[in-house]
């Protein structure tokens, strides 16, 4: 079994330069990991590292994730701004800027690194103003009325839920006794089923879509974190976007047992055969299908 590496926070925005990139896996893993059968089809909770809001107003958002401190800074008018990511346990730090303009109706965001630019975003929202990932969030929820006529079945070994007012198909809640204020996973036949508590997820929902992708990120806690970071960031604010909150206003996210190394922005990263957040499937290089 090729061991998950835990993330550097120095890599949560290295991926911002390939945010529509989705890799393919070239190297093959040793191997499905094994999870105990007692384990398996369990809720257990999870401890998820501490989010603490140092400060935030129209135009500064600090916060801490774990070790890492994200610093972010933008002009009044919401065209340009810049994004520091310090890994307080080294010392590492990784610098973005973003340039903010308008075309035909839709946003179009330049990323800089280094003063290089490795990566155009178009979207439907700012995606450098607070605030727009919760309209686009709201916007998605009231189009949700409540759940009624809902199905349960079986996805990788684990009780899904579908139907009306469910936002996304995911883990059944009464079936694992499973509350929205809990961050807890479920091991599947080949996945691991992350839930991420309302609390936290009603935070990230105030931030800029960047810095609430880079978040997101850290959250699933290895290098893939920084794959997702960017990945969120354009997801938030296309115009294609669906809820990344569920019914009960939590983010769901799966990955793979089995890792595997892939060559990524210029390095080679252990990443997951399989990785999906909400109702996005990042990439599938299990061939299994989706929920």
């Amino acid at each position: 079994m090729i061991k998950k590496i835990k993330i550097s926070a120095m890599f949560m925005a290295v991926l911002l330069v390939s945010i529509a990139f989705v890799p393919a896996v070239t190297a093959q893993a040793d191997g499905l990991s094994s999870v105990s059968s007692d384990h398996k089809g369990k809720k257990i909770l999870e401890k998820t590292p501490e989010l603490k809001e140092i400060e935030f107003t129209d135009t500064t958002t600090i916060v801490q994730v774990g070790d890492m401190l994200i610093s972010f800074e933008s002009n009044s008018n919401y065209t340009e701004a810049k994004m520091e990511l310090k890994n307080l346990t080294t010392n590492e730090v990784i610098n973005f800027n973003y340039e903010v303009s308008q075309e035909a109706g839709k946003f179009k965001t330049d990323v800089y690194n280094e003063e290089k630019l490795v990566n155009t975003i178009t979207s439907e929202y700012n995606p450098i103003k607070p605030g727009e990932t919760s309209k686009l969030l709201e916007k998605s929820s009231g189009q949700t009325n409540l759940a009624r006529g809902t199905t349960l079945y079986d996805w990788d070994g684990v009780t899904f839920i579908r139907g009306s007012g469910i936002k996304y198909k995911h883990p059944d809640y009464t079936t694992y006794d499973a509350y929205d204020y809990e961050s807890f996973y479920i091991n599947g036949n080949a996945l691991t089923h992350h839930h991420i508590n309302k609390y936290n997820s009603a935070a990230i929902a105030g931030y800029a879509p960047i810095v609430a992708g880079a978040v997101i990120g850290y959250y699933v806690g290895s290098v893939v974190g920084s794959i997702a970071g960017g990945l969120l960031a354009a997801l938030l604010t296309s115009q294609t976007s669906e809820a990344l909150l569920d019914e009960q206003d939590c983010i769901w996210y799966w990955e793979s047992y089995t890792w595997a190394p892939v060559y990524l922005a210029g390095m080679w990263r252990t990443v997951p055969l399989y990785f999906r957040i909400s109702s996005y499937t990042l990439w599938n290089s299990l061939g299994i299908s989706n929920p």
